[in-house]
């Protein structure tokens, strides 16, 4: 519980960051895993999106809704395990701060999951394994996380020839995924120290493959043996003070061998909120030190749709997301590539379920 002097001041913040008095007036179930979800224009993907998160067990959503005009609004007061905050706030400014806010405000102490409207979470024993028997295993032996990899799913061909409609699963027509070219190594810089959770995050994989090829030098030997060696994601993460600072200085030596502008193609999406908690923007690191599962979960990142090329229009003309949308930029200069040749190769995978996650080392099952 909270104090009075606590609660007063986070009815204050609430109210400077969202603008909005029924944030501080929501009726969330007292057991069960909640989903916190920021959305702007998602009526497409929320019908789909919904029904796969209630089969998983989700209790109730929580919709930040960034003020969408495309019937997401309807389409969501018209759900009754959904609760809407409507808000004209910038989600560039506010979007780490909307998420800890409804935590300190609604969740204390519960499991929380932060979902996109794109990405769908599955986990080692999926879709039989309901999510309280998840974070039942993962209070048992006392982690406060899940570790997920981002795996972008796309279609067989072309974009233009792909055709979605509202409420059909994403995995009917985006069923294919990168299996290999991920490396696992911690972050960079200043954001690295400051977000101590977790010690390592994923790159690679299809945003890589397409966007980002570019690193300031060839790789050497050295190189090549570091990142298959110790940055593999086949690898573990240290998890002492002593290991990480080893782990950092292992990856000074290779790190201008890779794309110096990756994205992060990880995040952790499911967690046991306590005070003080604050992600770094997205749900990709946390500012605090906290036990993290050993088994990986993934989320399934569904961004090529048939609205993929709106989509990046509205970005680029909304300027929300990160670096003033730069990914979005990359996004558009391969626009037409996409739309007429599509993200199919050779190598690709088809998602059978879980299993072919496991076996490409994108999701890690311990039996737990």
């Amino acid at each position: 519980m909270i104090d009075q002097s606590t609660g007063t001041l986070i009815q204050h913040r609430i109210m400077e960051a969202f603008g909005a008095l029924d944030a501080d007036a929501l009726i969330i179930p007292a057991d069960g895993v909640v989903a916190v979800i920021l959305a702007f224009n998602e009526a497409l993907r929320f019908p789909f999106f919904l029904k796969h998160y209630r089969e998983l067990g989700i209790r109730h959503f929580v919709v930040v809704d960034n003020m969408s005009n495309d019937g997401t609004s309807d389409f969501l007061a018209a759900q009754s395990d959904v609760s809407v905050i409507r808000t004209e706030k910038p989600y560039s400014e506010y979007k780490s701060v909307w998420r800890q806010l409804l935590c300190e405000r609604y969740l204390l102490g519960r499991w929380t999951l932060f979902p996109d409207v794109d990405e769908l979470l599955v986990y080692p024993g999926w879709p039989g394994r309901k999510i309280d028997d998840l974070v039942s295993s993962l209070d048992n032996r006392q982690f406060q996380a899940l570790f997920c990899p981002m795996v972008d799913m796309y279609p067989k061909g072309p974009l233009k020839q792909f055709s979605y409609k509202a409420g059909d699963s994403f995995l009917d027509g985006c069923s294919y995924f990168d299996p290999k070219g991920y490396r696992y190594n911690p972050l960079k810089g200043s954001h690295g120290k400051r977000y101590k959770t977790p010690a390592r995050h994923i790159f690679g994989g299809t945003r890589e493959r397409l966007f980002h090829q570019n690193a300031k030098r060839r790789k050497t030997w050295l190189d090549k043996g570091l990142l298959s060696l110790i940055f593999s994601i086949r690898t573990r993460a240290p998890e002492s003070d002593l290991g990480r600072r080893c782990d950092q200085f292992l990856f000074k030596l290779v790190k201008s061998a890779v794309p110096d502008t990756a994205a992060v193609q990880s995040k952790v999406p499911l967690l046991k909120w306590d005070h003080g908690y604050m992600f770094s923007g997205g749900v990709h690191g946390i500012d605090k030190k906290i036990s993290i599962a050993p088994e990986w979960g993934v989320l399934l990142h569904f961004k090529y749709l048939d609205d993929f090329q709106s989509k990046v229009t509205e970005a680029l003309e909304r300027k929300q997301h990160t670096d003033n949308a730069g990914h979005y930029r990359d996004y558009k200069t391969q626009l037409n590539r996409l739309m007429n040749e599509g993200l199919f190769i050779s190598g690709s995978k088809k998602f059978t379920g879980v299993d072919s996650l496991i076996e490409c080392g994108l999701m890690r099952d311990i039996g737990g």
